[in-house]
């Protein structure tokens, strides 16, 4: 069955809670976007795109690191998320300016200026055509700019300690519903033959891999926010239902289960990817 167009953009709504559950999660994987931007040389004075720019967090983080003297430019198809994020610009501050656009990526261009970078989080895997999307986007970006994004995999999890844990079969929820929208869950392990079609160079690569298992950990939380969002979809797909997953005491049971067994569990696998515009 086709996947409809709303399932292969984004596949877990537009709802407030998802709203709040993008905060929680640029908390936990900011440090690693960050960490991948350093590497590919995303330094001060530079003028940034961010593709899908959502909430605004990457934004706010591309202005930290280039500073007063750079620039950034978000843009985001979705409307009522553009306006939050500017809000939450206006309200929060930032070092460098930024300018948030409501639009398509693939309609995107200015032949007034080119980019030092264009860089994007979870953001190619909801393309129709990722090697277009950054074909064209790279029309915005000077010779020898950078070009970096940051996905990850969801669709293999990670064996963890014990192997068949409540986190574990939790977990495989989620790669199965993308999977049954007709989105890749495993773009990470794609990004350089992507990027190779796209006619970059080979890129660097580097990868994170988050873990835990400890009273507390992060890893509940950010699963079970996730899963909440993915609901109705899961629900019309037929992956499971809320009675089965019982959101409300999914993840004091994971922790339970965890600590009594001392367990080490993963989550999705973190994947950036970099390279330069040859001339």
């Amino acid at each position: 069955m086709r996947p409809e167009q709303h399932d292969r953009e984004y596949v877990l709504g537009h709802s407030g809670q998802e709203q709040e559950r993008l905060r929680l999660q640029a908390s936990i994987v900011g440090g690693w976007t960050e960490g991948f931007f350093k590497a590919a040389g995303i330094d001060r004075g530079m003028s940034v795109l961010d593709l899908g720019c959502g909430l605004g967090d990457v934004s706010l983080l591309a202005s930290e690191m280039v500073g007063p003297s750079g620039s950034v430019t978000g843009i985001d198809k979705d409307p009522a998320v553009i306006e939050k994020a500017r809000e939450r610009c206006h309200a929060q501050g930032h070092s460098a300016p930024i300018d948030l656009i409501h639009g398509d990526l693939m309609d995107y261009y200015s032949e007034h200026r080119h980019f030092d970078a264009v860089v994007g989080r979870y953001i190619l895997l909801y393309q129709p055509d990722p090697v277009a999307a950054i074909q064209h986007v790279l029309k915005s970006v000077r010779s020898g700019g950078i070009v970096c994004f940051h996905e990850m995999d969801f669709a293999n999890p990670i064996r963890g300690f014990p192997s068949d844990t409540l986190f574990a079969k939790s977990f495989v929820l989620v790669g199965e519903t993308f999977a049954r929208a007709g989105l890749r869950g495993d773009f990470g392990l794609h990004l350089t033959t992507t990027f190779m079609q796209a006619g970059l160079p080979w890129p660097q690569l580097k990868a994170e891999v988050p873990i835990g298992g400890e009273a507390g950990s992060y890893l509940y939380i950010w699963l079970i926010e996730t899963l909440r969002s993915l609901l109705p979809r899961m629900e019309s797909l037929g992956v499971t239902t809320a009675a089965e997953l019982d959101l409300d005491t999914l993840a004091e049971r994971i922790e339970a289960e965890s600590t009594t067994f001392h367990a080490e569990l993963f989550g999705p696998l973190q994947v950036g990817a970099w390279s330069r515009k040859v001339a």
